[in-house]
């Protein structure tokens, strides 16, 4: 999700949303596991973005100790729009600022320009970037892909820029985090043709075909299928069966996404007044009870290699839990 597109989200509607959201109690998030986890995709600065003040959050350690469960171990902070690696400078010494971020025990960065942003893509942007994947909590380039849903930047520039940032990757020795909806030729031809078979790579909430799946799990033996709260909505054929028939145990991983994607069992029957609105890394659980159901595997298994699976993915010297 761009910050572009967020800004959109977040005028009038935005000011409702926060008045009204309701975060779910840490028991609730509790009740399903005990295993330790790490959420390996989430935007927690949009998160203390649309947090109402009523909630009493001002830093990434207040919503972890406040609102979420204890066996929440780390996270990957993903900055994905260029105004992010600019916002040691324009937003110094507040949540927005990528070295606060980094500064905080529990999170960790990636960096890449999002599809939608493509065509903002520029040399100056490029130098900023570098900035934060150069730092030793940077642990991947992304999320970056094609994004043909909603085509705010154009095709051709989504693609070129796609493939600059691979080889930026490739130069920088650094994990992909790939972004990919409803592009899969092209994000499939562009990866198999730029980058190396044996790559570390995470393609992000997954919501595309099982055979889409399947091909890219079967070219790279090091890529991880990433999961979110999306495979808990009723609507989400594709990503179910993904993880019912394809996906092997050893190669998914858990994510948030968050703010978006709440889990849909934490809204279940409640009133308008009463929903949840705003996802954080705490919710993670639901993300893997809903796994377990279409794995046919116990909630901690799923916990346990999805744990497993990130300390391959993203290496056990880089993030440390």
């Amino acid at each position: 999700m761009s910050e572009n597109q967020l800004r959109k989200e977040t005028t009038e509607p935005q000011q409702t949303a926060k008045a009204s959201t309701t975060l779910p109690d840490v028991e609730t998030l509790s009740s399903l596991t005990n295993v330790p986890y790490v959420d390996t995709h989430t935007h927690l600065h949009y998160v203390l973005d649309r947090l109402p003040e009523k909630f009493g959050v001002c830093t990434y350690q207040d919503l972890k100790e406040r609102y979420c469960p204890p066996n929440l171990e780390a996270c990957i902070n993903v900055l994905c729009d260029p105004l992010s690696f600019t916002s040691d400078e324009i937003f110094p010494n507040t949540h927005s600022d990528w070295k606060v971020m980094a500064n905080t025990s529990f999170i960790y960065l990636a960096a890449g320009v999002h599809p939608h942003n493509s065509k903002d893509y520029n040399d100056y942007v490029e130098n900023k970037m570098r900035k934060i994947l150069q730092h030793p909590k940077t642990v991947a380039l992304g999320e970056i892909g094609l994004d043909y849903h909603y085509n705010i930047s154009p095709r051709d520039i989504q693609k070129k820029v796609f493939i600059k940032q691979i080889e930026l990757a490739k130069e920088l020795n650094k994990p992909l985090v790939v972004h990919t909806r409803e592009a899969e030729q092209d994000t499939f031809d562009i990866l198999i043709k730029y980058v190396p078979k044996d790559w570390k790579i995470h393609v992000h909430c997954f919501t595309d075909s099982p055979q889409f799946a399947k091909d890219l799990l079967d070219h790279f033996p090091n890529l991880y299928i990433g999961i979110t709260g999306v495979v808990t909505f009723g609507s989400a054929r594709n990503t179910q069966e993904t993880v019912r028939y394809v996906v092997p145990f050893n190669r998914f991983l858990l994510e948030t996404d968050a703010p978006y994607m709440i889990p849909s069992k934490l809204n279940r029957n409640k009133k308008s007044k009463d929903k949840v609105t705003i996802c954080h890394s705490g919710m993670i659980p639901f993300v893997a009870q809903r796994i377990s159901e279409l794995m046919n595997k116990d909630i901690d298994e799923v916990m346990q290699a999805a744990r497993e699976n990130t300390r391959n993915m993203y290496e056990r010297k880089t993030i440390r839990y």
